[in-house]
């Protein structure tokens, strides 16, 4: 009798024991031990996030775990983890963080980016891809527009070379302005009015999603902190710019509504889907701000980064310079209709994009569901927690010596296939972002597991970029800037924020010669 109770009890207790060992739950991805109640609060840095996130990955491995304050951050430095997790699985993975200051006190989480995924993110998109969605329907609508504001780009950049940071600016600008509103920059002013209303709220929307910029995306709680108590700055800060944004989207949309009014209208998104009277106007004026402050701080991010690789890589620009003369001659600027004959330029594009990540950890992903993640070849499962975000350092991605050799050397041969050696990844399949959270302005891959350039076709932001270059090279010389004789190195870094800049530099931009200088007056 004993002995049967003996035999009862432990197979009892070894049931209860596998029981409670299925019960409990799996390990978070591997990553550093954080503090009592903070967590890894520490192990967050405000500035060079991306780098931090590599380095941190080179101990901890190329999916790992942070928890600040409770609240999970998966962090994921592989673009195969990434493919895997935000397309295959991204159902699971399509929604956005809630941002109390970013979105909720200052109204970002109007803009798509923002957005939690559902019927509108898919109207937006479904807008954005009837006014993008192929090369043909760009060049022929677009096309005179591009050139115009290129070569205004060059005629101020002739006159007044030192600005020439503020002058891509202007013209990125100055296209989106005309592309969303149909609204021509003043050319006789500095200081555009719209411009700077929309320049603003880039930058505001930069520094308000930057992670850990304020503690009260990390303790929630906080937005109910009063004002006037110490630490309640952060209300005054949003209050300031959600008027500032809210009054940026409400007159851009009136503008339009009064030039049509006016007969006065030149077409443009918004002009034309309120003459549709099929969208309400609320999606109009957001979809349409997003058109503008987007694309046009990540433009100028990329062309600005562009000067900056010329400057540093002389034998990159003498190289591309002698492909224009060639392929296209001396007695025009190139165009769009060049790209094809012009695959040194091109492969550029390309690695202005791969070497400077205007994005570097992209704008976090949400866990709608708890998800099982299994790495394979052998490595145990590991749990990503429901509403846990999910960070791509796309920086890491995009300089993987595993996809890229020589990933911190400017090199565009790179994407040319040259004696049996095939082109590396084409770095728009990371620069982004992923699954359905994919740039909507940008590209569109044909299939979920689209990790080759299997793309409908390079949008907007891509032509702009090409026009851009080839017209500068064509034009002119960039160089190093001196002071006193001696040579000034532009610095390599790059600034804090979602929509990351090339830290400000110096350089020397001089017209090739007469016949440019020619080229370029005559428009």
């Amino acid at each position: 009798m004993d002995a049967r109770w003996t035999l009862i009890m432990t197979v009892a207790a070894v049931a209860v024991a596998y029981s409670l060992r299925k019960r409990r739950p799996l390990p978070l991805p591997p990553g550093p031990r954080g503090l009592p109640i903070v967590g890894n609060i520490l192990d967050l840095r405000r500035t060079d996030s991306w780098l931090n996130f590599a380095k941190l990955g080179e101990v901890w491995g190329e999916i790992l775990s942070l928890t600040v304050l409770g609240r999970t951050m998966i962090i994921i430095n592989s673009l195969e983890i990434a493919e895997d997790l935000l397309e295959t699985h991204g159902a699971n993975f399509s929604e956005r963080p809630v941002m109390p200051m970013a979105g909720e006190l200052i109204g970002f989480n109007n803009v798509i980016p923002l957005v939690q995924y559902g019927e509108r993110v898919k109207q937006e998109r479904k807008l954005f891809h009837q006014l993008f969605g192929n090369s043909v329907s760009i060049i022929s609508e677009f096309g005179p527009l591009l050139t115009s504001e290129v070569h205004k780009f060059l005629q101020n950049l002739l006159d007044k070379p030192e600005d020439v940071l503020k002058l891509i600016e202007r013209m990125t600008g100055a296209i989106t302005l005309r592309i969303a509103y149909g609204y021509t920059i003043d050319p006789e002013s500095e200081k555009d009015v719209f411009l700077e209303m929309f320049n603003t709220s880039a930058l505001n929307f930069s520094r308000a999603t930057r992670p850990g910029a304020f503690l009260v995306d990390i303790i929630p709680a906080l937005r109910y902190w009063p004002e006037w108590l110490p630490g309640g700055r952060f209300h005054t800060i949003a209050k300031e710019w959600s008027g500032q944004l809210r009054r940026t989207v409400d007159t851009s949309c009136e503008y339009v509504k009064e030039q049509m009014a006016a007969g006065n209208i030149e077409p443009s998104f918004t002009a034309r889907l309120l003459e549709e009277e099929s969208h309400e106007e609320y999606l109009i004026k957001w979809a349409a701000f997003a058109i503008q402050g987007g694309g046009a701080d990540t433009s100028a991010v990329q062309i600005k980064a562009f000067f900056r690789a010329v400057t540093v890589y002389p034998e990159v620009q003498a190289a591309a310079q002698r492909e224009i003369d060639t392929a296209v001659g001396t007695d025009r600027l190139p165009d769009i209709s060049d790209r094809e004959r012009l695959p040194y330029v091109d492969a550029l594009c390309k690695e202005v994009l791969r070497y400077h990540v205007s994005a570097p950890t992209g704008i976090p992903h949400r866990a709608r569901a708890d998800f099982i993640y299994e790495p394979g070849e052998g490595a145990a499962p590991m749990l990503i927690p429901k509403n846990s975000l999910i960070i791509t350092n796309i920086w890491k991605m995009a300089h993987d010596p595993a996809i890229y050799a020589n990933p911190t050397v400017f090199d565009p041969t790179r994407f040319l296939e040259t004696n049996g050696k095939t082109a590396e990844l084409d770095p728009a399949s990371i620069a982004f972002g992923f699954g359905r959270r994919i740039c909507p302005g940008t590209y569109f891959p044909l299939k979920p597991l689209a990790r080759l350039p299997k793309f409908i076709g390079k949008l907007l932001a891509d032509k702009i970029l090409f026009l851009t270059y080839s017209a500068i090279l064509s034009a002119f010389n960039i160089s190093k800037a001196r002071e006193n004789g001696i040579i000034i190195e532009p610095p390599l870094g790059q600034t804090a924020g979602t929509v990351s800049h090339p830290l400000p530099f110096k350089c020397v931009v001089e017209p090739r010669n007469d016949r440019a200088v020619a080229l370029i007056r005559s428009g």
